[in-house]
């Protein structure tokens, strides 16, 4: 997740307007990801 936001901070650096929104919403799915695994299988990876 913090690859996405350095990825995100340099494509806006760069006006790259069309990839910062593809990065951003990448960011936002695996955020996502995270709580849902993170909701189901807990920290340990065992599944609930």
């Amino acid at each position: 997740r913090g690859q996405t936001l350095t990825l995100l901070e340099k494509l806006n650096e760069l006006d790259a307007d069309e990839q910062a929104d593809i990065c951003e919403s990448l960011h936002d799915h695996a955020d996502e990801l995270y709580r849902s695994c993170l909701a189901r299988f807990g920290d340990d990876g065992e599944n609930r």
